[in-house]
């Protein structure tokens, strides 16, 4: 894997800050936007207050004109530059009163408020500083018949009102910041551990690699306990496998060697023995029989394992061998629950029920019975009975090895290999095949395979 790559640690440690950094910008833009109208709302009630005192505070002088004593004033409107404004115009905009504060300015020159309309805009001062105006248009009773309109206004610098927002954001990002980095701490020791039993697997995979190991340990979580169980079943398989193809091999090399020097003995002589050649031909080809289909054989494969109905393989093994065996009459009656099935390959059944009918089919009288059967043990049991001479109890584990056989009459053909075999694939499955004695009188050959293979380790 190129060394560019990042880990998977790492990939979910970006994609989770990317999603904590956007959703963290979201809220500390939503929190700055509602805080900066709430501080913009606070100052314009405070400027409406600022108004509603001028109202109050006004009162026409000696001449009949609009005035307000400076004694009622807000002291920051009595001091010069102190950053809150009032003003007072007529109807038309002209001023009528201007605060001490606002000397020299012109708040809203021009301005025509009706009675009762307010108005909040910003301004920028000819200093270049910027101000929240807050106006009302009222009518002021001076008299019992005047009642003329008027527009009072009031501002306030938006200095301070600026300086708080900074600080608030500054404050905001502070304290976002702290928690995000705590979090993506938090985050990444959290994936560190869950990722744990994966950078465990990685390395157990490099040390089967290297062949320091064989196999995968156990305390997996749940979510991969059953990886690493059927790569475990997987990886004992294949070893399993390999070592019976090098077994195979050993044992035909050995198995070859005696009968070949007999031949070369034979063959070295002035008048070679035709029996002897044959009899060593014939059985050099046995041994070639056995090892290569016990090196077939596939075994249980339980990362694809798919049940084989049984019933199918039966019937067809029994229509081949009524052909082979045209001239002997044979019943043949399967006792098969319906829908029976075993987990097996299809290639490693068709070979145990083959030899178990054909081993059969060659020694009974007349008379076959095959009984499938699921035991109280969770265990698959296939009885194969005949009603041949049967197999005495002394030879019956001996008739299980390669090359022996029960009998040696000559007119029923065979090498001694078919029960070697079937014994060899039930074992991958972890069964076990035994000879007894049926109640047809012959004999009675059983396998039982057990329904859960256990895992190859």
């Amino acid at each position: 894997m190129p060394g560019s790559r990042a880990s998977l640690s790492a990939r979910l440690l970006v994609v989770s800050a990317v999603m904590l950094v956007a959703a963290f910008a979201i809220t500390i833009a939503v929190l700055d936007l509602v805080f900066r109208r709430s501080a913009e709302a606070a100052l314009t009630d405070q400027l409406e207050m600022q108004v509603l005192a001028l109202i109050g505070a006004a009162e026409p002088d000696e001449a009949g004109n609009l005035a307000v004593p400076r004694r009622l004033l807000e002291p920051r409107l009595r001091n010069p530059g102190s950053g809150l404004y009032g003003e007072i115009l007529d109807a038309s905009g002209l001023p009528l009163w201007r605060s001490p504060s606002a000397v020299g300015l012109e708040l809203a020159p021009g301005a025509t408020l009706r009675a009762g309309e307010r108005r909040v805009s910003r301004l920028l001062l000819p200093d270049g500083s910027e101000v929240l105006l807050f106006g009302l248009g009222i009518n002021w009773e001076l008299g019992p018949t005047a009642t003329p309109a008027f527009q009072v206004f009031a501002a306030a610098d938006l200095a301070g009102y600026e300086a708080q927002l900074d600080r608030f954001r500054q404050q905001l990002l502070a304290w976002f910041s702290a928690v995000m980095f705590v979090l993506l701490l938090a985050l990444w020791l959290a994936i560190r551990h869950a990722l744990r039993p994966l950078r465990r697997m990685s390395a157990e995979i490099s040390a089967i690699e290297a062949g320091r190991q064989e196999a995968f340990g156990t305390g997996y979580p749940r979510e991969l306990a059953g990886v690493t169980s059927g790569l475990n079943t997987l990886l004992g398989s294949e070893r399993q496998r390999m070592d019976r193809y090098r077994t195979t091999m050993d044992d035909l090399a050995h198995s070859l060697k005696t009968p070949l020097a007999v031949v070369r003995t034979e063959l070295g002589g002035n008048q070679p023995d035709t029996a002897t050649l044959r009899a060593q031909v014939d059985r050099m080809q046995a041994v070639v029989d056995y090892q290569l289909r016990r090196a077939a054989a596939s075994g249980p494969r339980s990362l694809a394992a798919r049940p084989v109905a049984l019933a199918p393989p039966f019937q067809d093994i029994v229509s081949s061998l009524r052909k082979i065996h045209h001239d002997k009459v044979v019943s043949c009656e399967l006792q098969i629950p319906e829908g029976a099935s075993y987990p097996a390959e299809p290639g490693d059944l068709y070979e145990i029920f083959g030899n178990l009918l054909d081993n059969a089919w060659k020694w009974c009288a007349g008379r076959i019975v095959v009984t499938v059967a699921v035991g109280d043990d969770n265990t698959l049991t296939i009885s194969v009975a005949d009603d041949g001479p049967g197999i005495p109890d002394d030879q019956a584990e001996a008739v299980l090895g390669r090359g022996i056989r029960a009998d040696q009459r000559g007119d029923v053909p065979g090498q001694g290999i078919g029960l070697a075999v079937v014994r060899e694939i039930v074992g991958l499955y972890r069964g076990s095949v035994s000879i007894g004695r049926s109640a047809l009188g012959g004999a009675e050959l059983r396998v039982r395979l057990p329904l859960t293979v256990p895992g190859l380790a």
